[in-house]
């Protein structure tokens, strides 16, 4: 694996962005339109646009389904409104992380220590933390998340996270609390509460929440300030069409001096997004800030049209940040025919990863063969496990291979040239969800050639999800994601804990959904996750790294394809301010919880 960037055919990448510009210039009367004035709609004192903060959400919808509903464990992983709004200064965290440099930002929080066993966590909160009610935030606010997280209904967000870690929370004073863990958890604390990532993990007002039904209660009452979190915004209205949040006129940041004034947008809205065409069309007229990123060749043409849009690099073809995430195609483990390793092995030698980052995304992200972004990668790919790497070789179609390790799985080509086993051919899915579907055409094509039967499928719908937690998918085209640090963040998600009985949904996140189980890699997780990192080529951390990543290559469990770099894309018409590798003080993604300092960052722009 590698993060250098191989170029795509200009002519290719050409023609392509051509063909994409032309489909917005048809498509554009189906973008979803800027909605109706606020004032007139809510009764809402009227802000200008340029001092309106305005977003999508991450996916497309062509409404917001969830309007009153804010409590951030009972939505569902479809859509969280503490994903989409709530973390753009409503729901403040304790701690946010900026992911491009490893810097723990302190917020609510002001520090957390281990213990020698890394078994107890001391948490100190910042003084003068208050609620939007003016209630100050305390450790019995901690205690009581943490707490009613860990003996929530297993359906609640995150509820089998606490069940599995925590012990208990002990109040030590208002400011103090220790979090005691069932086992050593070195990282837990910062994957959990201080990442700043896809961990929405927020406390909650304990004296609002205390006797309510924790697993119902949705924390909506807009004439009651609900919901009610200690950031500058509060939400004044929501529909199916948008949510609105104003600025408040206090703020604990300013009035205890953590920040020297209020953020500048006096308004944000989240409206919803049908497509990419209707997110371009957005942003060609002004309509939209940030939020759902472009397909690569979408953000091209766009820009032509208006000059004012940029993403995280200035030029391409790159345009995009890492996400922390790996395209990848996952093989049902427990399933014939994906249960053999030597059907896995040839169906990664069929396919070329190269050829689906230059077609498919336009030469906007690059290949890889592990599971680590470029977050993590380059403090521990080189060495050793480059040189697995080197001796696996498992980057490099090769027609050969296919045919050895299809050979030795049983099969044969028919007269038609297609594998097949006891006179039935192997058919071999591409399916997944839309969002995916660029690289969909080619990894078909590829098994094509290769000799397997294909048929492809994008999933328009979220029908895939109870397919796949369920197990009852063969293959789908997704993500790997959490490798922000150290190896452990994604390689933790091949323990045999994750798996389940095909029929029986998945335990915790759905991206551990390989079904894959190994009774010797289970035992060096363990011992990893009781480890801290260390990326020293003769340390003991390290020897378990290699040992680990061994496993991997040698059983291919899934197939990564290539680095995830959306193509974040900011509007400058009225804010500037955003995160860019020029400025990299957070990973640039919206849908982060650390995604709140920009709304503290954004600045008017020139006139």
């Amino acid at each position: 694996m590698g993060v250098t960037h191989h170029g795509a055919n200009d002519r290719t990448r050409v023609r392509r962005t051509l063909l994409t510009g032309l489909a917005i210039a048809g498509l554009v009367a189906t973008a979803v339109p800027m909605a109706a004035p606020v004032a007139a709609q809510d009764g809402l004192p009227e802000v200008p646009r340029e001092k309106t903060f305005v977003f999508t959400p991450w996916g497309f919808a062509t409404e917001l389904p969830n309007p009153e509903n804010w409590n951030p464990y009972n939505q569902g992983p479809a859509f969280n409104n503490q994903r989409e709004i709530g973390l753009k200064g409503i729901m403040e965290a304790l701690f946010y992380t900026n992911l491009n440099t490893g810097e723990l930002i302190p917020w609510q929080g002001e520090s957390y220590e281990y213990n020698e066993d890394f078994t107890e966590i001391t948490l100190k909160l910042r003084d003068g933390v208050t609620w939007c009610d003016g209630t100050q935030m305390t450790s019995a606010d901690v205690e009581y998340t943490l707490e009613s997280l860990r003996d929530a209904d297993p359906s609640v967000t995150y509820a089998s996270i606490f069940a599995e870690w925590l012990e208990d929370v002990e109040v030590v004073d208002d400011l103090t609390s220790v979090i005691h863990l069932t086992k050593p958890g070195p990282r837990w604390f910062k994957d959990n509460l201080a990442l700043g990532h896809e961990n929405h993990i927020v406390m909650l007002p304990k004296h609002i929440f205390e006797g309510q039904d924790f697993k119902e209660f949705t924390f909506f009452d807009l004439a009651n300030g609900l919901p009610c979190g200690t950031g500058p915004y509060k939400i004044v209205a929501t529909s199916p069409q948008q949510y609105v949040a104003d600025r408040r006129d206090t703020w604990w940041g300013v009035e205890t001096g953590f920040a020297e004034r209020m953020p500048n947008p006096e308004r944000l809205i989240l409206i919803p997004v049908a497509d990419d065409a209707a997110m371009s069309n957005l942003h060609i007229t002004n309509a939209v800030d940030t939020g759902n990123p472009l397909q690569p060749g979408t953000f091209v043409a766009s820009k032509e049209q208006n000059p004012k849009i940029r993403s995280w690099s200035a030029e391409g073809p790159v345009w995009g940040a890492p996400d922390g995430c790996g395209y990848n195609f996952i093989f049902n483990n427990m399933k014939a025919p994906w249960n053999d390793v030597n059907v896995r092995l040839a169906i990664n030698y069929a396919i070329n990863r190269q050829q689906i980052s230059d077609i498919g995304y336009e030469g906007a992200n690059y290949p890889i063969v592990l599971p680590f972004s470029a977050y993590m990668a380059p403090n521990w790919v080189p060495g050793r496990i480059q040189e697995l790497l080197d001796k696996y070789d498992r980057g490099t179609p090769d027609p050969a291979k296919v045919d050895e390790h299809m050979t030795a799985a049983g099969y044969e080509r028919n007269a038609d040239g297609k594998w097949a086993k006891d006179g039935e051919v192997l058919t071999v899915p591409v399916y997944g969800p839309t969002f995916f579907q660029p690289s969909f055409p080619i990894v078909q094509k590829n098994l094509q050639d290769a000799g397997f039967e294909s048929t492809l499928e994008a999933d328009p719908a979220s029908d895939w999800v109870d397919k796949f937690t369920n197990g009852n998918h063969d293959t789908l085209v997704l993500v790997h994601c959490g490798s922000l640090s150290e190896p452990f963040d994604t390689l933790k998600d091949l323990h045999t804990k994750f798996t389940a009985p095909i029929g029986s949904p998945l335990p915790g996140s759905i991206i551990a959904g390989q079904r894959y189980s190994n009774p010797e890699l289970d035992a060096i997780l363990d011992k990893m996750e009781a480890m801290t990192p260390d990326n020293a080529q003769d340390s003991e951390y390290m020897d378990l790294v290699a040992q680990a990543v061994e496993i991997y290559l040698r059983d291919m469990p899934e197939i990564m394809l290539t680095e995830e770099l959306h193509v974040v894309t900011y509007n400058e018409t009225y804010w500037t301010g955003y995160p860019t590798s020029d400025d990299p003080y957070i990973a640039p993604y919206p849908c982060w919880e650390a995604i709140n300092l920009l709304i503290h960052r954004l600045e008017p722009a020139a006139a």
